[in-house]
């Protein structure tokens, strides 16, 4: 390597750590502007507390006769609404905030001087949530000191031993305070679901080391058996020539692993081989009964669509292997037109029917509020104009187009906070903030994006009253050989209609006779 090469690439290096350094510094001065919005959305709520009598600096507390807002959801939602971020994010943030200023000053000391990375900083905070707040300041400081030690001197520590030093740091000085931790941790076992695109799903699951770790071998254990037998059947067919050595789409390990994972939990194949300990041996399989939601197709040579709740869209193929599984389905076909299910009388009561509730789940997809994920099948159905008890009539009726789904957290903030709420028919959400900010939010369901590539041309809906199905009357594009068809018809109508001497009889808004 050259001279000047290498005097290149460590310009390059040190322009790197350069702005690496400011990276830091610039999220630490985020962090702390974060928490400055989290204190000013507490002083607020303090204030209003003092000013409804709830608080008495001279005597006990008042108890409340309402809900109150908890100000770090207000905080979030301004984060969310000004900073342009998902709610999952803004919480993140402004939790890593919170703990950091009032907790870890000497991490955001070093965060401010460029020297500590955000990643690390969160990091270090986790593992120790749990030091006994006497004795925080110092266990922190400690690690800190050493980590930029080591590294000022030549060390890269990796994340284990960062760990690891960081736990001798706290048995140093609060001996209970790592097993006080790993108590709280296994409190936050659990299993959930994240939608994901291409008709597939995350499932993620949330376990002691223990329990992962036996999973994970018996399913490597049945993964490898059905790897050997499919080994086994190649090399029995190219001795019996009846098949090539080699199958370009010879399942995985990693497919293997899920079939065994989904034959454990089902009951449809057998896992109790999984080892000589048996840990993974399934029980009886559990009687399932998946709801089936069919959308009609959108035009002309389109198949129908299918939408499982969490799983989102799903091919033919996968929902008779989900079929398989089961002991029968619940299979619904609902009429995708905008407010086909609202009534008069229901309109008119607050209770909300369960097919107009189901509805609004299919078109909205996931909470309505900005930035948020919650699934619609975890949200309330909540009224945008409040339903008026003593007069039904005078607003805020139970129907499709004054209805949407909030999850708990955000329902609580949109009846209790100011911002202003605005539902168009097709399911637009205009939400206009405290502060002055206009967000809209679009449904993302399934009823709502067959809707949308119904309204851009695929089909035409129905008239009132009429029984034909959407997906027979197709539309025409208006592409350049469309309105080229509609000209050269409307051409041979005048010349039919001068030959007749009837007069010109034109109307280009009629099809081409196809």
């Amino acid at each position: 390597m050259s001279a000047e090469h290498g005097s290149g690439i460590a310009a390059a290096g040190l322009a790197a750590l350069d702005a690496l350094r400011a990276e830091n510094r610039a999220a630490a001065a985020r962090l702390q502007a974060c928490h400055d919005l989290l204190a000013l959305c507490e002083e607020e709520q303090f204030a209003r507390d003092v000013e409804a009598g709830y608080y008495d600096p001279d005597g006990p507390p008042r108890p409340r006769d309402h809900a109150v807002l908890d100000p770090f959801d207000v905080a979030c939602a301004e984060l969310v609404a000004t900073y342009g971020v998902h709610h999952h994010r803004a919480s993140a943030m402004l939790t890593l905030a919170r703990d950091l200023v009032m907790g870890f000053p000497g991490i955001v000391e070093a965060m401010r001087s460029g020297l500590l990375d955000e990643r690390t900083a969160g990091m270090l905070v986790r593992q120790m949530r749990t030091v006994d707040p006497s004795v925080l300041d110092a266990v922190h400081r400690l690690v800190v000191d050493w980590l930029l030690g080591s590294i000022e001197s030549g060390e890269r520590p990796g994340r284990s031993a960062i760990l690891a030093k960081t736990d001798s740091i706290i048995a140093a000085f609060d001996p209970e305070g790592v097993a006080r931790r790993c108590a709280a941790a296994r409190l936050e076992r659990g299993v959930s679901v994240r939608r994901g695109a291409d008709g597939m799903s995350e499932l993620r699951a949330h376990l002691t080391s223990t329990e992962a770790s036996a999973v994970h071998d018996a399913l490597q254990h049945t993964a490898g058996q059905r790897l050997e037998q499919e080994k086994q059947a190649r090399i029995d067919a190219v001795r019996n020539g009846t098949g090539p050595a080699y199958d370009p789409h010879a399942r995985s390990r990693q497919q293997h692993r899920a079939d065994a994972l989904v034959d454990a939990i089902l009951g449809t194949g057998d896992c109790s081989d999984a080892g000589d300990s048996g840990r993974f041996a399934p029980a009886s399989a559990p009687q399932i009964r998946p709801v089936i939601t069919i959308l009609a197709p959108r035009g002309p040579g389109e198949e129908p669509e299918v939408y499982v709740p969490r799983g989102g869209p799903a091919s033919i193929d996968a929902l008779i292997a989900l079929l398989a599984r089961s002991v029968g389905a619940h299979i619904s076909l609902p009429d995708p037109e905008a407010g086909s299910a609202d009534s008069i009388d229901g309109a008119r009561r607050y209770r909300i029917s369960a097919e107009l509730a189901r509805r609004i789940r299919l078109r909205d997809g996931t909470c309505r509020h900005p930035g948020c994920s919650v699934p619609a099948e975890d949200c309330d159905v909540d009224h945008v104009v409040p339903f008026d008890h003593s007069d039904p009539e005078a607003g805020g009726q139970t129907i499709e187009a004054n209805l949407m789904c909030l999850c708990r957290r955000h329902h609580r903030f949109k009846t209790f906070h100011t911002w202003y709420y605005q539902l168009l028919r097709d399911g637009t959400l205009t939400i206009v903030t405290e502060s002055g900010h206009t967000i809209t939010t679009l449904p993302d369901g399934p009823l709502a994006k067959w809707r949308d590539l119904t309204r851009n041309g695929f089909a035409t809906l129905p008239g009132p009253g009429s029984a034909e199905r959407p997906w027979l009357r197709p539309r025409p594009l208006s592409t350049h050989w469309y309105r080229r068809a509609c000209r050269i018809a409307a051409q041979r109508r005048e010349n039919v209609a001068a030959s007749r001497g009837d007069g010109p009889d034109v109307d280009d808004r009629d099809p081409p006779p196809f």
